[in-house]
């Protein structure tokens, strides 16, 4: 009698002989399941997804011919997962960190002038085209630039200090990702 394990030893072993999805990953699910360890879940799920795309559907030609009506719903089931695909991909957060990267670069072109301006002869006024945020003090009401000018504090220095938290805001971001990344490979509940 094929146990279970057996069965999906077999399957990996067609799939990675027919070249059916990744190479690398799927020999890396061999040695797990042939040292008896269990999956993890996204492997688990990655080896059934396969299964089903490439497995199932020839063992049902070779019992039968595949019917129109399992056709149909078959494409309506590979239509609904492209679009559940297109609609978590469109969720991604990716278009917000694009924004905020483009405004830490913004904010990073006036800030690194006001540093070199510090240290080098720069004229911030060279062009208010190629810096505008330093034409805020022309546009800003004269409420808030006596407030700054009462804590003695300029428009350059509230410029330079945005770019510095944005860049921290890069760094516990990045910090963070890396945490989920460590988290997922190795314990495959986080998963």
């Amino acid at each position: 009698m094929v146990t279970i394990n057996e069965e999906l030893i077999e399957h990996v072993m067609y799939l990675i002989d027919a070249r059916k999805g990744d190479g690398g990953r799927l020999n890396y699910i061999l040695s797990m399941l042939q040292d008896g360890r269990p999956l993890y879940i996204s492997d688990r799920k990655y080896l059934e997804s396969l299964i089903s795309m490439y497995i199932e559907p020839s063992r049902r030609r070779s019992s039968q011919q595949q019917s129109v009506e399992e056709l149909k719903t078959e494409l309506g089931r590979v239509r609904q997962k492209l679009e559940r695909y297109e609609k978590r991909g469109y969720k991604k957060a990716i278009g917000r960190k694009a924004v905020f990267f483009f405004v830490t670069f913004f904010f990073g072109w006036h800030a690194v002038v006001k540093i070199l301006g510090d240290t080098l002869p720069i004229n911030q006024s060279v062009n208010p085209y190629l810096f505008p945020l330093f034409q805020l003090d022309r546009i800003l009401p004269a409420q808030v630039m006596s407030v700054m000018a009462q804590y003695n504090i300029s428009l350059s220095q509230i410029i330079v200090f945005a770019w510095s938290l944005m860049i921290l805001a890069w760094i516990v971001l990045g910090f963070v990702y890396l945490v989920k990344f460590v988290r997922s490979r190795y314990n495959p509940q986080f998963r």
